[in-house]
């Protein structure tokens, strides 16, 4: 760690916090274990049940999953100051989570999976697993399902326990010595089995936790399915409904009427059948031996009503309870595949939003498993100044020009270069504002000096026309050397001091 790290640490401050206020209400299921702590377990609601729902209703288990892999589909790659610690830590990660039970597999299914878990039950629990050999290092990730686990606070407090607070009073202890502030399978956990002798204890630093949508005094988040959990099973109530009308009209219910066992003897049609031959035949007609169009003829006084079911007219009220139920998903509706009145207008406003959200989830996550790679990294052995730059990215490997990356918006470059024109006004030359060496160095390409021009047109994206025509306005150059024609020069480095010529093509 530099000097000024350690006077920024020694000013700023990194202690731990004396918290004032108190959270006595009983709506937080606090639970006294002994002395100064307590217990905390997951937020009010069946996570069990969500989880079920998630696995079984495929409205919310493709809107989840969609919005996991939005996030995590550019992938993740490790940013460092050194290129062998970046490699190191890459293959490590590539190698480091268990998932279904297989160990070795890559980090990306932890990813995914905590997106996941956050979603459905509220919270994502990955435990920091150290290796079988040697306690003290890292192995890798594995998922907790955090309905087994629940939290220890101080008293009155949602605060947890902190690692290196083992005075406590009723604190417990981890293999490795520090204050426990979770314990899996104790007996205030969501789901079992329960038992305190054989709670499996956890510190802060054993697990990387992610949360949605926290009150104030929650240290679980909230799942996303909770608010239209009864609308879902509602609406599996009412398909079940409309599918049993729709049978009872397809197989309407038959009455036969198969006259007295005691009838009059002498009138041939009082249809007399005797008790045993009423249940023979009735026994013969059961559910599975009927078809359509069947006819019976029968004997005596015999008389059948047919009673049909009605198919109830629903289907505004199920697009309803969809509607509800897509409206609590992380992603806008059109990403689900719906195409009733989706146009392209509510779809550039949804977009934007849900690209923020992306971004900003990534960030999240990013943020928690960073300083991880970073404990690995001092691990390994490098020095503090170069752990202190490790960073783990959900991105897309970012090419020095942004031209060819795939995340490069034509048209935002095409608006900054129009602002960039009316900024310099009529007189005046975009020159003015921004050099073309600044400019330069802002789309990220090296110095004239430093890189032949041909390597140069390499790199550039040819095929993009709004590019092409922005660079020329500005600079009076198309960006690429051919992309104007076979004999166009490419040349940004120009001061435009008189009027440009707009190249011919051939």
């Amino acid at each position: 760690m530099s000097l000024s790290d350690r006077l920024r640490d020694a000013v700023l401050g990194h202690g731990e916090p004396d918290v004032q206020s108190e959270n006595r209400t009983d709506e937080y299921a606090y639970y006294t274990v002994s002395g100064d702590a307590h217990r905390i377990r997951p937020n009010k609601g069946d996570l069990e049940h969500y989880w079920e729902q998630y696995r079984t209703c495929p409205i919310v288990r493709r809107g989840i999953d969609i919005y996991a892999e939005d996030i995590t589909a550019p992938g993740y790659r490790v940013d460092a100051e050194n290129d062998e610690l970046v490699e190191d830590l890459e293959d490590w990660l590539s190698n480091s989570a268990i998932v279904a039970g297989e160990s070795h597999r890559d980090f990306s299914a932890i990813l995914d999976g905590s997106i996941i878990q956050e979603e459905v039950r509220g919270t994502a629990l990955v435990e920091i697993v150290p290796k079988a050999e040697a306690e003290d290092e890292i192995w890798g990730f594995r998922l907790i399902n955090v309905s087994t686990v629940s939290a220890y606070t101080y008293e009155n407090q949602a605060v947890l326990i902190r690692p290196d607070d083992t005075e406590l009073d009723g604190v417990q202890m981890t293999p490795r010595g520090e204050a426990a502030a979770y314990g899996q399978w104790d007996n205030s956990a969501l789901a079992g089995p329960f038992d305190d002798k054989n709670t499996v204890p956890l510190s802060q630093n054993d697990v990387v936790k992610v949360v949605k949508d926290p009150d104030t005094s929650d240290i679980f988040g909230n799942s996303s399915i909770e608010p239209v959990s009864d609308e879902i099973d509602e609406l599996y109530r009412m398909l079940d409904d409309v599918g049993e009308a729709v049978h009872s009209k397809g197989y309407p219910l038959w009455v036969f009427y198969l006259g007295e066992p005691n009838g009059d003897v002498t009138d041939p049609r009082a249809g007399i059948w005797p008790e045993d031959e009423m249940q023979n035949y009735r026994d013969e007609h059961k559910k599975g031996n009927w078809s359509t169009n069947q006819k019976d003829f029968v004997p005596g006084d015999v008389d059948v009503d047919r009673i049909e079911g009605e198919v109830p007219e629903i289907e505004e009220l199920l697009d309803w309870y969809v509607e509800e139920i897509v409206s609590a998903l992380p992603v806008p509706k059109y990403k689900l595949g719906f195409t009733d009145d989706i146009n392209r207008d509510v779809t550039s406003e949804q977009s934007p939003q849900y690209e923020r959200k992306i971004e900003n989830k990534r960030r999240q996550l990013e943020e928690a498993f960073t300083p991880v790679l970073r404990q690995k990294a001092e691990e390994l052995g490098y020095s503090d100044d170069v752990v202190s730059s490790v960073e783990l990215s959900i991105e897309e490997d970012r090419e020095e020009n942004p031209l060819v990356r795939d995340d490069f918006d034509a048209s935002e470059f095409a608006e900054f270069c129009r602002g960039l024109q009316a900024a310099a006004g009529n007189e005046g030359e975009p020159s003015d504002i921004v050099p073309p060496e600044e400019m330069r160095d802002l789309l990220g390409l090296p110095d004239r000096d430093e890189v032949e021009e041909s390597e140069l047109a390499d790199e550039l994206d040819e095929d993009n026309e709004e590019v092409q025509a922005q660079f020329e306005k500005l600079y009076g150059e198309p960006s690429t050397p051919d992309s104007m024609g076979d004999g166009a020069d490419f040349d940004l480095d120009t001061s435009n001091e008189s009027e440009p010529e707009a190249p011919t093509a051939d």
